[in-house]
């Protein structure tokens, strides 16, 4: 059987803003904190845990801001009939 040896590299997660290479907007990776940097400077990613911390802000923002909208929707179709 095979034995794996552990890898000591520490890998940062991303998240991609936009394509390079071979990734999507929205796509994940792990780079080395080097590379992670460099994508980070020239704007094609962001640090993946940076966006777990700002997601719960944006969330219930965002919630709140589609339940107004759908209560105004309905609210404006009531005006209509």
């Amino acid at each position: 059987m095979a034995t794996t040896q552990k890898d000591s590299r520490k890998l940062t997660s991303m998240t991609f803003k936009r394509p390079w290479h071979r990734y999507t907007k929205g796509d994940r990776a792990g780079f080395e904190p080097e590379r992670a940097k460099q994508l980070e400077e020239r704007k094609i990613a962001v640090p993946t845990a940076s966006l777990k911390k700002d997601a719960g802000g944006e969330t219930k923002a965002s919630n709140s801001n589609s339940n107004s909208n759908s209560k105004s929707e309905s609210e404006s179709a009531a005006d209509k009939a």
